[in-house]
């Protein structure tokens, strides 16, 4: 007798490119996040336009991707550091260490060449490597998310390695009671046995600036890390803080609710339900969570909260894709509009002050009912969105790539401009003027990276 299938499929393979796509940078990369290494002139200059990574075109040519021309399949950007999937299914990664987030040793490693010395820390950070005790596991990675000092992967059989550190506002958390920093990547969620039917395995995972969530294939979603802005969507007590570094789960309104994705902003999280409504909570003092109406808005959201404007009745589409920056969110609907909620006074909404919606509140620096973000060809359809701290991206149908925001360290990549008040469109050029096409696109704290497919 066949088992039922799951309620949410295991993470696939994606299907690969050729030629494959390459990776372009943008922002700041004195930590490494760009992986041009430590030679690069320009490692401390802000690229302020998509800049095209040398380094990886190397590999690819080199099969050090798989084989000869293999590419990228994922990308994340953390707060500080940068993380890739290539088409072996390895996790690669480079940036700031500090707290452990690029799930490999950097510092103190001896040289085989030279048994009295030691490997270059700079080397090792400011170039990609891969995390070679996935590799030796045979752990064939999917899915990846990069948080500020916190990172994750999920792979093809839905098992999920985690490594890093969590942080709260008085300092270091850890990453579990006891443990400072996880330095290699580890097992640390353990999911009930299955009493009929399939085992229960993990398909997605999404990370805050310190939190992470985890969503399941019978729709269960787990969270942990830092707790104290409401998160977590559960109540971790002031006084035993490190009890939110242990996975729990947590509920939409019932147990019976279940979850089909999840996403999460710096401070505040999401989910979207098997009828698909849109759940948010956490931080909302700027009405990021968009669960507010009428002007109004908690400071923080503490048990996951519909949001009543984004339901399929009103918008007559489902939202697909919701992506937080530190204090605001976009939501994608299946119709390939994008809506907006949070602060706007660092034109990162891409809404105007002199929009309508902003007309009924006394408080006009920010917005706490998702509103549609208008884009210069409203009949290009966007794909996928992306948001930084204080800056936005979009990839519409046709190719284009859109961005909005703000950025002094160059993230939005365009060019001198520092702020940009509505979706403006960019492109990744080449000597001689020929387009890319955007595949992905991952902001972090203070850079950008983008895959793009060649003309």
């Amino acid at each position: 007798m066949n088992e039922p299938p799951y309620l949410n499929p295991l993470p696939q393979i994606p299907g690969q490119h050729r030629p494959s796509a390459r990776l372009f940078v943008w922002g700041a990369g004195n930590d490494g996040q760009f992986g041009t290494g430590p030679s690069d002139d320009e490692l401390f200059i802000e690229k302020r336009v998509p800049k095209r990574n040398l380094w990886f075109d190397a590999q690819t040519t080199a099969g050090a991707f798989g084989e000869k021309g293999a590419g990228i399949e994922a990308i994340a950007a953390g707060g500080l550091h940068t993380m890739f999937i290539d088409e072996n299914g390895t996790v690669w990664t480079c940036g700031n260490n500090d707290n452990a987030a690029l799930g490999r040793q950097t510092s103190d490693i001896p040289d085989p060449q030279n048994l009295e010395g030691f490997l270059d820390e700079a080397d090792l950070t400011c170039y990609p490597h891969p995390l070679q005790s996935l590799v030796d596991e045979g752990f064939r990675a999917v899915k990846i998310a990069a948080g500020d000092g916190i990172s994750g992967a999920v792979s093809a059989k839905g098992d999920l390695r985690v490594w890093g550190s969590f942080r709260v506002n008085e300092g270091l958390l850890g990453f579990s009671s006891g443990l400072q920093q996880q330095v290699l990547p580890t097992s640390i969620l353990t999911l009930p046995p299955a009493r009929r039917g399939l085992p229960e395995k993990v398909v997605s995972l999404a990370a805050g600036t310190n939190h992470l969530l985890v969503l399941t294939t019978h729709g269960n979603i787990y969270s942990w890390g830092a707790g104290d802005s409401a998160q977590l969507g559960r109540r971790v007590l002031e006084r035993r803080k490190i009890h939110g570094t242990v996975p729990e789960k947590i509920t939409l309104g019932t147990r019976a609710r279940k979850a089909t994705y999840i996403a999460s902003g710096s401070y505040h999280s999401f989910a979207i339900d098997t009828t698909g409504e849109v759940w948010g909570w956490g931080s909302n003092h700027l009405g990021q969570t968009g669960t507010g109406h009428k002007g109004t808005t908690d400071d923080e959201v503490r048990l996951p909260k519909k949001i009543q404007s984004l339901s399929s009745t009103q918008l007559g589409a489902t939202i697909v894709e919701v992506a937080g920056g530190e204090h605001h969110t976009l939501f994608l609907t299946s119709a390939g509009k994008v809506y907006a909620c949070g602060r706007a006074y660092d034109s990162q909404l891409g809404i105007v002050g002199d929009h309508p919606a902003f007309a009924k509140l006394e408080n006009k620096d920010f917005l706490p009912e998702p509103t549609q973000v208008i884009f210069p060809a409203m009949d290009d359809p966007i794909l996928s969105i992306s948001a930084g701290t204080h800056n936005s991206m979009a990839i519409s149908q046709s190719g284009a790539l859109y961005t909005w925001g703000t950025g002094v360290n160059g993230e939005l990549g365009a060019g001198k401009d520092e702020e940009v008040e509505t979706p403006r469109e960019i492109f990744a050029r080449q000597p001689g003027g020929t387009v890319w096409r955007p595949l992905a696109v991952a902001c972090g704290g203070q850079h950008t990276i983008g895959l793009f497919l060649p003309p």
